[in-house]
């Protein structure tokens, strides 16, 4: 079971106390209350606590412009719980249809990581940009930043480019469909 923490705007821990980190790869149209119907992405985070581990899960409203965060009630888990951890904070993200990826955090040497996780707006709270950032091009933009090898080196598309492109693609389904 997860509670939503509504006082909470980011997770003022450092990188080397995230054990785990997943984000969404789509985006999904959410409603919560208070808020208007709007897309979103989301975060599985466990991180290591004053006494043991801890799962958070954080919705990245685009329009909005903020987080919105839930913790999971079994605060203080060991650290062999980890993966029961991961697996209780995807099926609560799964449940509302994200598809998740694994970030692979742990991997990474402390300089890197430590870029990393301020690149993201889970550690500042921050949403940067107008609009919807796609997961997918925000992931890649942060890892090449991070220096973190086999980066994509082209530029990453900009939101309306990817919205041209839908919408394109929508009329050409339509035209095929009504061909039929």
């Amino acid at each position: 079971m997860f509670a939503l923490e509504p006082e909470r705007f980011c997770l003022d821990v450092a990188a080397g106390q995230v054990v785990r980190l997943l984000r969404s790869s789509n985006p999904v149209q959410v409603a919560l209350s208070g808020f208007p119907g709007q897309r979103a992405g989301a975060f599985v985070c466990i991180v290591r606590a004053a006494v043991g581990l801890d799962v958070f899960v954080a919705l990245e409203l685009y329009d909005s412009r903020r987080l919105v965060f839930y913790r999971g009630e079994a605060q203080g888990r060991p650290a062999q719980d980890a993966g029961a951890l991961v697996d209780e904070g995807l099926a609560f993200v799964e449940a509302m249809g994200f598809l998740m990826v694994d970030l692979e955090m742990e991997g990474l040497a402390p300089e890197q990581r430590e870029r990393f996780w301020a690149l993201l707006p889970l550690s500042t709270g921050r949403i940067v940009g107008s609009g919807a950032i796609l997961p997918g091009d925000a992931l890649a933009s942060a890892v090449a930043v991070a220096g973190v090898s086999g980066a994509r080196s082209q530029a990453v598309p900009l939101r309306e480019d990817i919205e041209a492109r839908r919408r394109q693609l929508l009329d050409n389904l339509g035209r095929i469909l009504a061909a039929f």
